[in-house]
């Protein structure tokens, strides 16, 4: 089954270095199409990040193909985020404190 949420904002670390994503949250949307969701590998330095060069927008068919475990992550609301355990793989919500 397809997931519309919209555009999924995507660092290329993840599309073109094939870098498995480690990070994600969510904030409002910028747009109509936009989902409101970042996904970092978690390896971007200040340099990268402020280089909008280094960042697509992809479909969430695109980014699940990548990693299937983030499917679950992608229907949270607006504010929440996600990192995945290094030791486990598994995605676990980020508490805000």
């Amino acid at each position: 089954m397809e997931l519309k949420i919209g555009a999924v904002f995507t660092s290329n670390k993840v599309l073109k270095e094939k870098e498995l994503p480690s990070w994600m949250y969510r904030e409002e949307a910028s747009y109509e199409e936009d989902s409101g969701w970042r996904i970092f590998s978690g390896n971007e330095d200040e340099d990268y990040l402020d280089n909008p060069d280094n960042f697509k927008l992809i479909t969430s068919e695109q980014l699940i193909k990548i990693d299937k475990e983030i499917k679950s992550n992608l229907l949270a609301p607006y504010g929440f985020s996600f990192e995945r355990d290094e030791s486990t793989g598994k995605w676990m919500m980020v508490e805000e404190g």
